[in-house]
């Protein structure tokens, strides 16, 4: 699952969601962030000193650096997809509140085409 089938969901009238894939994706290295899917378990994060996603924010990336939870993923520590889960956590229900407000607003296609469009940029 990604961000958009929850904008998918949305539009067809669900307001419960229920999924494995941000607990899945977690537990592999594999994180959720402003610009799109990551996997922490690649070399080039070896040396990256810098939150997971610092724009975004949240517990995880204020306090621990993708270099950080690179070295957990390769050493087999469960606190690494602790993390990870952690954090894509926060991000889908933070995106779900963010698209409640848009949707007060009366902002909510021009807020989707904005966080698909950013989300999805790299592919």
């Amino acid at each position: 699952s990604e961000p958009d089938d929850l904008f998918t969901a949305i539009e067809a009238g669900a307001d419960t969601f229920d999924c494995v894939a941000p607990t899945r994706l977690g537990r592999r290295g594999g994180v959720y962030t402003l610009d799109g899917r990551m996997n922490l378990m690649a070399a080039r994060f070896r040396r990256d000193f810098s939150g997971v996603d610092e724009e975004f924010g949240g517990y995880v990336s204020e306090n621990y650096s993708r270099s950080y939870i690179h070295h957990l993923l390769r050493a087999k520590e469960f606190l690494a997809g602790t993390l990870c889960t952690l954090h894509n956590l926060e991000f889908m229900v933070r995106l779900v509140d963010k698209i409640r407000t848009a949707i007060d607003a009366g902002d909510y296609e021009s807020y989707r085409d904005e966080f698909l469009g950013r989300y999805y940029a790299g592919r």
